[in-house]
């Protein structure tokens, strides 16, 4: 039998609450359970699909000379070419503006009514001659009824107009200023343009439109660099046995710890300015330049190192490592203080055992932790190094490390999967906003960078939280459900990330939160075969 005809008996048989499923390999099962979630996703309602088209050119391709742009525009869009404003409204083809219209409406009307009560106006044959753009009698009852309801609204197909037109003049001062560029940001340059010129409209610029738009104007998405191609794996087979093994011994590691005592830790090099690699320009340009605030942004790092615990709150220390020409801070004028990051600096941004042992004992052995914990770490040499933790380990701590194996941190490891991709795409699209608003704003200075870390270091939980279910289901593929009261929402913030620290140790649990009624404390019951722990929350 086929995969695919497994998978969709594996699919079938859960919606069907059949107790007997298929059994499906790993990369299989990650795959049924995204169908699964997306089905469950189109029969709640909750699942949007569109389409985005990418147009891109060599530098050596020939382009079409006789391309019409033109050709590829709405033909009222091509009829308003060169509208100067929103307020706008169309009389038999021609547009004209709001103001010339009003000043119509208030000349048609005469003093006085006829017998029958009704209003005496003008003949026609002076409206005409007075407004050019009156041809019809449609057009003079047009003007009653905007006399009727005291305003004149603008034509639709000249506000989209209006739009596009400004758009475009808008992006290319953006490609041309070296900024980086997306539909996203495209939306939001149309809304500024619906801000700026107050017009009342709904248009937001669908995903179509925007393909439509771009291809008429030659826009494109283009490389900002060339990409490098990920490294393949010398042998697959054997990292699956390897990972398997790891989650049967951390299943069995789990069950002597507290799940309050049980941390992920991993650290990750941020970029000092963080940019997409694409971003949208003029189709046919060949070399693609963007500006930075400094040119160390892009070439110097800084490191973070944060912890998680299995029910999913972070430690509120962030612990981030600079890189200082003399391996010190400077004294006059010194760092930035924030109260929930710890700061360290080295000649260079990447850990050592010496740097691992200042965190140990500026993170791991202070009184936020438990005195008894599990860490689940990489491959990293210096996470085995004991030696070198117990000599900043107090008597009363104890501490034991189980190693992810190499190669699939990617792959099992929560901190890199639920909280540094997002946290890393939040960074971009903050750089790509200051680019763009905050000219003064240098995100490559130390202190910018410990400010944004100090408001930011809690922000990846609701990005994970708030995402769309689709994301969880991919990042929770073989994950237990989880049921969850509506008072868990404010403590589960990086609950996906948690939840791939639990499936390792626990096959089914239940989550529950109670609050007192003063909310000063709130308790979590877990409860797990014979392990049930009721824990206040610090």
């Amino acid at each position: 039998m086929t995969t695919t005809l497994l998978i969709l008996l594996h699919v079938l048989a859960v919606f069907k609450h059949e107790p007997k499923k298929p059994k499906l390999e790993r990369t299989d099962q990650k795959l049924a359970d995204r169908i699964i979630s997306l089905l469950q996703q189109h029969e709640d309602g909750n699942l949007e699909s569109y389409e985005e088209t990418t147009l891109e050119t060599c530098p050596d391709e020939e382009l079409d000379p006789d391309y019409d742009p033109e050709e590829c525009l709405e033909s009222t869009e091509r009829n308003f070419a060169g509208i100067g404003s929103p307020q706008m409204v169309l009389f038999g083809g021609i547009l004209v503006a709001i103001s010339k219209v009003w000043e119509a409406v208030l000349f048609y009307p005469l003093n006085g009514l006829y017998r029958n009560g009704r209003q005496k106006r003008r003949k026609p044959s002076s409206m005409f001659a007075k407004f050019k753009f009156l041809k019809t009698d449609m057009d003079l009852r047009r003007l009653v009824d905007y006399e009727k309801a005291g305003e004149i609204k603008p034509d639709s197909r000249a506000i989209i107009a209006f739009i596009s037109a400004q758009l475009y003049e808008r992006t290319i001062k953006e490609i041309r200023s070296g900024h980086i560029l997306h539909d996203s940001v495209l939306r939001s340059i149309i809304s500024e343009i619906i801000d700026d010129y107050q017009i009342e409209t709904d248009f937001y610029g669908s995903p179509n439109w925007l393909n439509t738009w771009k291809r008429a104007h030659r826009i494109s998405s283009r490389r900002i660099t060339t990409f490098v191609s990920k490294k393949r794996f010398l042998d697959k087979d054997v990292l699956l046995q390897k990972m398997d093994q790891f989650v049967k011994d951390a299943r069995v590691a789990f069950q002597g710890f507290d799940p309050l005592s049980t941390y992920n830790l991993d650290q990750s090099g941020f970029q000092k300015e963080l940019f997409t690699k694409r971003t949208l320009a003029e189709t046919g340009t060949e070399t693609i330049e963007i500006v930075t605030s400094s040119a160390t942004g892009i070439t110097h790092s800084y490191t973070v190192l944060p912890m998680l615990r299995l029910d999913g709150l972070l430690h509120p220390k962030l612990y981030v490592v600079f890189a200082e020409p003399s391996g010190s801070f400077p004294q006059n004028p010194p760092p930035y203080n924030a109260p929930n990051l710890v700061l360290a600096a080295a000649k260079g941004h990447i850990m050592g055992k010496d740097l691992m042992a200042d965190f140990f004992e500026r993170v791991v052995f202070t009184d936020d932790v438990a005195d008894d914990v599990l860490l689940v770490a990489d491959s990293w040499p210096c996470w085995r190094r004991d030696d070198v933790i117990d000599s900043v380990r107090p008597p009363n701590k104890k501490v034991k490390t189980i190693i992810i194996p190499p190669g699939a941190t990617g792959q099992i490891q929560p901190l890199d999967i639920g909280i540094f991709r997002q946290f890393k795409k939040f960074m971009k699209n903050l750089t790509e906003y200051a680019q763009r608003k905050e000219k003064d704003f240098k995100p490559h200075q130390r202190d910018s960078i410990i400010k944004v870390s100090e408001v930011s270091e809690n922000l990846p939980h609701f990005l994970i939280a708030d995402a769309e279910p689709s994301i969880l289901a991919d990042v929770l593929s073989h994950l237990p459900r989880m049921e969850t009261t509506a008072k868990l929402a404010s403590q589960r913030r990086a609950c996906c990330c948690s939840e791939r620290l639990v499936v390792l140790g626990r096959k089914e649990f239940e989550i529950e939160t109670k609050e007192s009624e003063t909310g000063e404390k709130s308790r979590r019951e877990i409860k797990n075969g014979d392990i049930s722990t009721n824990q206040k929350l610090n």
